[in-house]
Formats: structure tokens, C-alpha cells, sequence
């Protein structure tokens, strides 16, 4: 079905409008929506503001998208374009390592949009080229249909959730500087007391993390993480193509 001015749901089914103000474009309006996501998130994100900032009438945005959604979902692709890697990298492996670390960081640089990868459908095409790139790698390692479905959704789960993790428990440090509830010394201590026999492990753990870098440790468990993971999918593949997928390229050593 072509697509029209018309077309209901995602702004990318939309065709973009001649331009009417050379000060205005989508993407001029994003250019001016990602800073204020970055300093501000979503409560900061207002259609007036963007006008605001561009020196224009909030009115005059409407030619080019129809709500603060329209904004939002086209900011998402923008960032998402940020993110590098090289489909043709000779180690699948090194290729996906890298696609990882780069969504990482765009994430933790544009914190908002994990939110919004929850709730868009990302169809824009920085997103289709990320999924593209990934796929891609994958399938040169030897998954196939739900299988490389699968395996990129795991690849995808272990970004976002690392990057959740972490940024809540910058979140909670933060908090806990601000309202000056600090852990201190013996708090920490009569507490590890009163858990250390129920749960001897977690207790050893919590008295080993009290002064912690957030940044070096989270750096760490993330590159912990992602080369397990890519232990196992190298490890699934060396399992699995020779009797599922036997005209498949074996995986790069």
C-alpha cells in the first residue's frame, strides 16, 4: 500500500512535507529536541519548547509533525544512528562486540531513550540499519531463521539491561549523595552483621563494594557479560551447524 500524508500510527509512514521555513525541517525540530532530552528527559520536551529554541511559532512545527510522539519517535532514530559498526568486520565476533559497546554508550549518553525503545516501534532507518548490521554478523556466524531471531534478541537484552542496571544504581549513588544518606561505617557494619549469617555470600559482596567506582565497575561487569555471551553464542553455533545448518560458514577463529 503507498504510503500518504494520511497514513495513521508511525511518523516514518508518513511522507515528509515540502518545506515551507528554511528554518524548520524535522530535522531541524530534532536537532533541537535531543539536547533537551539529554539535559532535561521527557518532562523538559515540549512543543513550545522546541519553537522556543528554534525562534519559530509552536504552531508552525505542526506542518512537520503531528504530536510530541511524531518528535520523540523520529529523536530515537537520530540517536540510534550514533551507533557504528561494521556488518563485513572478518570476526563476526569482534563485529558484534563492537555493535554492543557503541549501543551501550549512545545509551548511557542518551539515557531517555531506553525509555522509548520500550514504547516505539522503531521503524525509522538508523534503526533498520542497526538491525540490519546485527543480523547480518549473526548470520555469518551460522544462525538462521529463529535462531538469528533469537540470538540477536539476546544480544539486544544484555545491552539494555546493563545499561538499566547501571544507570540506577548511578541513580541511587546520586540520590544518596544529595539527601546525605551515605553508607556510613557502621551502619554498614551492623547491618552486614545482622545478614552475614542467612546470607554469608551477599554479605561478603556488600562490605566488598563499599567505595566502589561505579564507572570502572560497571565498564567491567559489562565487558564480563558480553564476553560470556559471545563465549555461548559461538559456542550454540559450533553445536548447531553441523546438523541443522551444514551449508553455513563456520564461525571465524
Amino acid at each position: 500500500m503507498p504510503l500518504s500524508d494520511s497514513a495513521d500510527g508511525s511518523v516514518w509512514l508518513r511522507r515528509e512535507r515540502p518545506l515551507r521555513d528554511r528554518r524548520l525541517s524535522r530535522a531541524h525540530i530534532v536537532g533541537a529536541a535531543v539536547p533537551v532530552l539529554d539535559t532535561e528527559g521527557h518532562r523538559g520536551l515540549s512543543m513550545r519548547r522546541i519553537a522556543t529554541d528554534l525562534g519559530v511559532t509552536a504552531g508552525s512545527l505542526y506542518w512537520y509533525v503531528r504530536t510530541k510522539d511524531d518528535v520523540l519517535e523520529l529523536a530515537l532514530d537520530r540517536v540510534l544512528g550514533e551507533v557504528n559498526a561494521d556488518p563485513e568486520e572478518p570476526d563476526w565476533r569482534h563485529g558484534l562486540a563492537a555493535l554492543a559497546r557503541n549501543t551501550r554508550a549512545m545509551l548511557l549518553r542518551h539515557r531517555w531513550a531506553l525509555l522509548e525503545l520500550t514504547v516505539r516501534p522503531n521503524l525509522g532507518p538508523n534503526a533498520f540499519t542497526l538491525a540490519e548490521t546485527g543480523l547480518h554478523l549473526l548470520s555469518r556466524a551460522g544462525f538462521a531463521d529463529a535462531d538469528l531471531d533469537a540470538a540477536m534478541a539476546t544480544v539486544n537484552d544484555q545491552v539494555v539491561g546493563a545499561v538499566i542496571a547501571e544507570v540506577a544504581w548511578r541513580d541511587t549513588l546520586t540520590r544518596m549523595r544529595e539527601s546525605g544518606a551515605e553508607w556510613t561505617q557502621h551502619a554498614t557494619t551492623a547491618y552486614l552483621r545482622d545478614v552475614a549469617a542467612r546470607h554469608p555470600l551477599l554479605a561478603h559482596r556488600m562490605a566488598a563494594g563499599k567505595g566502589a567506582d561505579v564507572e570502572r565497575d560497571s565498564e567491567r561487569r559489562f565487558e564480563f557479560a558480553l564476553s560470556c555471551l559471545l563465549a555461548g553464542l559461538s559456542a550454540t553455533c559450533d553445536a548447531t551447524i553441523p546438523s541443522e545448518h551444514p551449508q553455513a560458514a563456520p564461525a571465524a577463529r
